[in-house]
């Protein structure tokens, strides 16, 4: 077994802790759990999202989206609205994963966990946390099954 299949195995065991899922919804958060329980992303208080989210958005070159903080939920970390452009995280304290989760449904447009959603967080995870957390992404994502664009598509735009 290679490292990499350790990921998968924990991801493809993970994806059954989220039984109100669809399968790809359930195996793209499965994924990102595991990613982060080995690498982690910086942990950010509610407070310090703002100005961090507009200075993403500013080097996106996208409009930012409006930001609500709500109680913690045992439900949902965080949720995005693609029609009302808005990005709802719940309790105090967030990784910048998860909010770059919720960036890439706002670019996107789409609620749903497909490969233009994946491919987006891929490549905002590349310049927004480190390439490395981006790889292991793609790479988990691969080896569970989700189909992705090639690596080299996640280089940064600019």
């Amino acid at each position: 077994m290679t490292h990499l299949d350790h990921f998968v195995s924990l991801a493809l065991e993970g994806a059954s802790t989220y039984p109100r899922c669809s399968h790809e919804q359930a195996t793209v958060y499965a994924c990102e759990d595991v990613v982060e329980d080995e690498l982690g992303s910086r942990l950010m208080a509610s407070s310090e999202i703002d100005a961090w989210l507009i200075e993403v958005c500013a080097r996106e070159d996208i409009d930012a989206p409006n930001i609500v903080i709500a109680r913690a939920s045992t439900k949902s970390v965080a949720s995005a609205d693609t029609e009302t452009h808005t990005i709802c995280i719940r309790g105090k304290n967030t990784t910048v994963a998860t909010v770059l989760h919720e960036i890439a449904h706002v670019i996107v447009g789409v609620d749903s966990h497909g490969v233009l959603f994946r491919d987006e967080l891929v490549r905002l995870c590349r310049f927004h946390i480190s390439v490395d957390y981006a790889a292991m992404l793609h790479n988990i994502y691969l080896g569970i099954g989700l189909p992705m664009s090639p690596w080299p598509a996640s280089a940064s735009r600019r």
